[in-house]
């Protein structure tokens, strides 16, 4: 009896065990399945997005990503509302309206300050540590230069004195240096990207168009930067936009009917005439930029 006990319960044992390691045996195959799955349904996505970093340390996709979303979409939405009133407040003539513009102008420089002052994860990317540093400088100079500027019944003249203030350069100074950076960091993020594009921007002297034509997307757009920082350019638009309508008007023919012969001609004729326009890079990118090095970036691709 005790015999034929131990039997039955050695057989449930050996029944129980057997039954475990079914159990795990499909639980682990089960997991290897479904790994398999979502790695084939989002391996577009991983290497679109460059989640699989082709180095480490600074200047990764990453911080480009998120130092766009978090410091230069506000400060650039701050630009555009700035250029934009400022250009309706030249052409006002109510004193009480050129006051409440100027007030608003201050309260949208503390507003977008606060959005970007947040603690720096930006400590393994000089550069766009110190491009939000630096669009931080420029928004306080403009709220204390909104602040600063009386405002009369002759919106141009309110205009002209808020543009000449020492404060407004100084803002806008920072703000096209911050905009520098921004760029150069985009430069470095692709040198690890593509041996074929440089770490840092050569010296800028007089661009013809065929050393042109050879630059990769992120060094023009590095070396237009630049030119606006030393040309006081601060405008809605990017140099990305700049350099799109360069090309067109290389790839056109427009370049060579007008007679010019390099990039700086170029863009001084463009600034002058009021050429460039927001989203001007849109409008060529599949035409001239489809095979190009860019980092993941929303005005790149939206």
């Amino acid at each position: 009896m005790n015999s034929r006990t131990s039997r039955t319960q050695m057989l449930y044992t050996l029944g129980f065990v057997f039954f475990l390691i079914c159990a795990f045996a499909a639980f682990f195959t089960g997991v290897k399945v479904g790994a398999d799955k979502t790695e084939a349904k989002y391996s577009h996505l991983i290497e679109a997005d460059g989640a699989s970093e082709e180095f480490s340390g600074s200047y990764q996709q990453q911080d480009l990503v998120t130092f766009y979303h978090n410091v230069f979409l506000p400060y650039r939405e701050f630009k555009r509302n700035w250029n934009k009133e400022v250009d309706s407040l030249s052409r006002n003539t109510d004193a009480r309206e050129n006051a409440a513009t100027l007030k608003n102008l201050s309260i949208l420089a503390d507003k977008q300050y606060e959005k970007v002052n947040q603690d720096s994860i930006f400590s393994s990317s000089p550069l766009l540590y110190q491009s939000q540093l630096n669009i931080l400088k420029s928004l306080t100079l403009f709220s204390q230069a909104s602040n600063k500027v009386s405002a009369g019944s002759s919106g141009t003249e309110t205009a002209k004195a808020l543009k000449n203030d020492n404060f407004t350069a100084s803002a806008m100074q920072f703000g096209l240096l911050a905009q520098k950076d921004f760029y150069d960091s985009m430069l470095k993020w692709g040198s690890k990207t593509n041996s074929k594009i440089p770490a840092v921007p050569s010296e800028l002297k007089t661009l013809s168009f065929i050393q042109w034509k050879k630059m990769p997307l992120l060094l023009k757009n590095a070396s237009i930067a630049e030119m606006m920082l030393n040309r006081g350019i601060y405008a809605g638009y990017d140099p990305q936009d700049i350099t799109a309508k360069i090309d067109d008007m290389i790839y056109s023919g427009m370049a060579s009917s007008l007679k010019l012969q390099d990039v700086q001609s170029s863009v001084t004729l463009l600034i002058s005439t009021g050429a460039i326009q927001e989203q001007d890079f849109m409008k060529w990118r599949e035409q001239y930029y489809g095979k190009e090095t860019m980092p993941q970036l929303p005005f790149f691709y939206e």
